[in-house]
């Protein structure tokens, strides 16, 4: 077998492969004795029937087969014997047009793949500085978590008194967003089910203005500015009137935290439950601000590097990003035109996003193949039970989607990109700051 590998750019490479005769006919043969294991024809012993009868008898299948085989079993050996990875899928050049396998015959085909660029890494990231907030954990974090707990538990009261709403109260209501008249797609909702609260980060603070002002059955008028991440780009920005009617206002009944709500929830006295919620809330803030400065690192680094990008890699954090947007945008109930505009129109940012993605997970993977960084397979399982809790399915479920879609190498170059992520961050200068 000879070879040559043609360098087309910095990502992109073609391979030529030239098999002998002598090869060729070992794999035809191959794979009629594979083939004939479980054979059943009339005449013969299952198993038993001779390799002359089987190539004649199934020619185009043993051929296809053993053409599959000869073309897999040489490039895996080029890629292993020239430590090549490839970031993309191997596809076969002029696939109308390939010949085919033929006895006595050398055997020729080209194939094209697209690997990582080579990147001038630094030897060690001990250069690199990074502000790290303080991890520290207040009182208000503490209560705010575990007010999360009790609403787990909650029971809801109807209001009958003539009253307007005020902060706890869950509210049932019909909104309607337009603009110059028309309805605004993503911005209605009815018999839609809020609470209001006095969160300084909430995403609803002008809705939530203005259904404060309302009683139960009345209708109340005002405008908002459209937000800059809203997925029609050309109403960001812009004033929307808005229109809510209030049809019932629900007290939240909150239950008292003592020892029998801990042992409801499952916990044998309200002191462990308390040192769950005070362990759970400093893990979260470690890991959150760990997280934070981590992406402030890496967006620092690769801002100083230039270098080319895998198309298949880039096509794939688009995809996933679009299916994101489009699973969000069917959630709020969108006409299929208004949402095929809403989807064309974050098609812009979801590529200027991906390429982002792309280049960062590209930095990480060069750096994780330099450092030998390794995957077990006990990682990879730890993996897939988280992704099956955050998506509340079944483990096994989840497990055979991975391994029948071929995702198993997706998550496998995620788990390697987040160690050569802490690599990075633990190798570099920790400055701490407090929080904003």
């Amino acid at each position: 077998m000879s070879h040559n590998t043609e360098k087309v750019s910095e990502t992109k490479r073609k391979l030529s492969v030239t098999v002998d005769a002598d090869d060729v006919n070992k794999i035809i043969d191959s794979t009629i004795r594979e083939y004939g294991k479980n054979l059943n024809l009339n005449g013969f012993r299952k198993g038993k029937v001779p390799a002359s009868v089987i190539e004649k008898r199934f020619a185009d299948e043993v051929f296809n087969y053993a053409t599959e085989n000869l073309i897999n079993t040489n490039i895996n050996k080029i890629f292993d014997d020239e430590k090549i990875r490839p970031c993309s899928r191997v596809n076969m050049e002029d696939k109308e047009n390939a010949p085919k396998l033929e006895r006595n015959k050398e055997f020729s085909f080209t194939c094209s793949f697209e690997v990582l660029p080579e990147i001038d890494l630094p030897k060690d990231f001990s250069e690199y500085s990074v502000k790290v907030e303080s991890d520290e954990v207040s009182a208000d974090e503490i209560e705010k978590f575990t007010m999360q707990i009790l609403r787990t538990m909650a029971t809801l009261e109807e209001i009958t008194e003539n009253r307007k709403p005020v902060d706890g109260d869950v509210l049932l209501v019909d909104v309607e967003g337009t603009y110059e008249g028309k309805p605004v797609p993503g911005m209605g909702a009815q018999n839609f089910l809020m609470q209001i609260s006095d969160d300084k980060d909430s995403t609803n603070k002008e809705i939530d203005k203005l259904v404060r002002t309302a009683n139960i059955g009345e209708e109340v008028t005002g405008t908002m500015v459209c937000p800059d991440d809203y997925a029609d780009k050309e109403m960001r920005g812009k004033t929307i009137d808005i229109k809510i009617k209030l049809h019932k206002i629900h007290k939240q009944i909150l239950p008292e935290l003592d020892e029998e709500f801990a042992k409801k929830v499952g916990f044998k006295d309200l002191e462990t439950l308390k040192q769950m919620i005070d362990a759970q809330v400093k893990q979260s803030k470690a890991a959150q601000v760990r997280n934070k400065a981590q992406q402030e690192l890496l967006d620092s680094i690769t801002a100083k590097y230039e270098y080319e990008l895998p198309e298949s890699m880039v096509q794939k954090a688009l995809s996933n990003y679009m299916l994101e947007a489009r699973n969000s945008l069917g959630q709020q109930n969108m006409e299929p035109e208004a949402m095929l505009k809403a989807l064309a129109s974050l098609k812009e940012d979801g590529e200027d996003i991906a390429k982002r993605q792309t280049k960062a997970h590209v930095f990480l993977l060069s750096l994780a193949f330099r450092e030998n960084l390794v995957v077990t397979g006990q990682e990879v399982d730890m993996y897939i039970r988280q992704l099956a809790m955050e998506t509340r399915q079944q483990y096994e479920q989840v497990r055979d989607h991975v391994l029948n879609t071929g995702m198993v190498t997706d998550i496998q170059e995620r788990i390697m990109a987040g160690k050569a992520l802490d690599l990075i961050f633990d190798q570099a200068k920790h400055e701490e700051v407090k929080a904003d």
